[in-house]
């Protein structure tokens, strides 16, 4: 009998053991548990200046409207360079579907932190606004005024002067 309660107790601690893996395999750089994510934007990860960039970019896709691509695809930014990783054309579009929308917000702010630390091939973080929108939104217009009005920037001001404001 007394084996049999070893048993239990080593076993209900590996279980939490791997309950703690999952737990943090779905926190973000800031240190939050992702795993309530939604199209609402309470539910939105936070953080630093990066994360209110993902939001501004969150908001100009239409990530925050139920049913829309950034919200069925679990993608926020509307981004396409990881489809080789997750596969999947999502409405005829190279717009990758990730399997959760955690992840979709980790890879937006890898994204822009990419592009701030000028680490990223297609953008520069001294580039304008609106240079950026014209290769990242289809309807780039639009893009950039919903963007930079979220922002409180002006479309000809830079990521990189966003960030040193």
């Amino acid at each position: 009998m007394i084996f049999f309660a070893i048993g239990a107790i080593l076993l209900l601690f590996v279980f939490l053991q791997k309950g703690n893996a999952v737990t943090q395999m779905t926190q973000d750089s800031t240190n939050q548990n992702l795993c309530t994510i939604t199209n609402d934007p309470s539910t939105w990860p936070s953080g630093d200046r990066i994360w209110l960039i993902c939001h501004a970019t969150a908001y100009a896709e239409g990530a925050d409207k139920f049913g829309s691509l950034p919200d069925r695809s679990n993608n926020p930014g509307d981004i396409s360079d990881y489809f080789d990783t997750y596969g999947g054309v999502v409405c005829g579009s190279h717009v990758t579907q990730f399997p959760t929308k955690a992840i979709g917000w980790q890879k937006l702010y890898e994204k822009w932190n990419n592009i701030i630390s000028g680490n990223s091939s297609s953008y520069d973080p001294n580039s304008s606004w609106t240079t950026i929108a014209q290769t990242w939104a289809g309807d780039w217009k639009n893009w950039v005024t919903n963007l930079t009005n979220n922002l409180g920037v002006d479309p000809n001001s830079t990521p990189a002067d966003y960030m040193a404001s």
